[in-house]
């Protein structure tokens, strides 16, 4: 084999970088895991204010 054919059969191997980012952003999973806690945390939060607000509006109904 020549170098030429064997920098061809190297370069037609290689992964294509754009098809690559493609599949990569597709099955960005720590992506799609970090929006999923994100989106848990933001309604634990909520559901916190909620509580703390229910539990001082009964300290206020209890001590009223």
């Amino acid at each position: 084999m020549q170098p030429d054919e064997i920098l061809s059969q190297i370069s037609d191997l290689k992964t294509d970088s754009q098809q690559l980012d493609k599949t990569l952003e597709k099955y960005d999973l720590d992506e799609l895991l970090e929006a999923e806690f994100n989106q848990i945390d933001k309604a634990f939060r909520q559901l916190e204010i909620q509580y703390q607000s229910l539990k001082n509006a009964r300290r206020f109904l209890n001590n009223g």
